[in-house]
């Protein structure tokens, strides 16, 4: 494994993923305003492990980067142009479909929670997902 990618990748992923995140969340609270606080089951704001909300792209991040360094050679290459679109779109959709696709499915199928939710989170995942990969994919030259 090389860790020295895998720890470039953790942190500019980490970065990338908690600007989409917070920046996907707004635009799904513009569009469907709601108070995630008011949501049952959410902790207080001020409660001191609400901290660890904002560790979770990073967490993210560099799980998936050790799985990124593990799987890349699987995933394709570019075709001479952009080398980060294949690999890196494709690790993007991979993550889409294990990540977003069942969170919203259980988030659903046993919460009530506000329509702005879902498109923050769904937004997140089509758009969050695909630039990591290509991140992952530039950093690691595949």
């Amino acid at each position: 494994m090389d860790w020295k990618k895998i720890l470039i990748g953790g942190i500019a992923g980490g970065i990338l993923l908690f600007i989409a995140r917070f920046a996907f969340s707004a635009l799904g609270n513009f569009i469907a305003p709601y108070d995630i606080f008011a949501i049952g089951g959410m902790r207080a704001a001020d409660d001191p492990a609400m901290l660890l909300f904002f560790a979770y792209p990073f967490v993210l991040s560099f799980t998936s980067a050790v799985v990124f360094d593990r799987v890349k050679g699987a995933l394709g290459g570019g075709d001479g142009g952009c080398c980060c679109c294949g690999a890196g779109l494709t690790f993007g959709l991979i993550l889409l479909l294990l990540v977003t696709v069942p969170g919203m499915f259980v988030i659903y199928s046993s919460m009530v929670y506000p329509a702005g939710f879902y498109i923050g989170n769904i937004l997140f995942g089509l758009i969050g997902f695909p630039a990591l990969g290509m991140l992952y994919a530039r950093i690691w030259g595949v």
